[in-house]
């Protein structure tokens, strides 16, 4: 029988590993971090562009970049397999910094306009 814990030549020493869904796990490594789950589940729900984009360890994937991990946190949410609130109100968050309609309490400035005044 395969070993379902995480690979160490993937994640290198796994630092935290949670699991956010039946067979699904989050997990935070030494070199990597990102989501892993059953190959087979992940070819019922996600698109073949996202398959593409994992690392095969096994009979699991491994989405191990911020781009794939997040489209997938956000199918896996978004059909109901991951209902952990504490999941997804971090991947709520992690949208928001993405969204630039959403003031984040910092100014921009113009640095030529900064240089000028600077120089008066």
């Amino acid at each position: 029988m395969p070993d379902s814990r995480p690979n160490a030549n993937i994640w290198g020493n796994v630092i935290t590993c949670g699991e956010i869904a039946i067979g699904v796990y989050e997990i935070v490594g030494e070199h990597k971090k990102g989501i892993m789950m059953p190959k087979k589940m992940a070819e019922e729900i996600l698109s073949e562009s996202v398959l593409e984009m994992a690392e095969k360890d096994g009979t699991n994937l491994c989405f191990t970049d911020e781009l794939s991990a997040s489209m997938v946190a956000n199918e896996l949410i978004e059909q109901g397999i991951v209902t952990d609130p504490i999941f997804i109100a971090k991947q709520e968050a992690l949208k928001q910094l993405d969204d630039a309609e959403i003031d984040t309490g910092f100014e921009s400035f113009d640095e030529i306009g900064f240089e000028l005044e600077i120089e008066r």
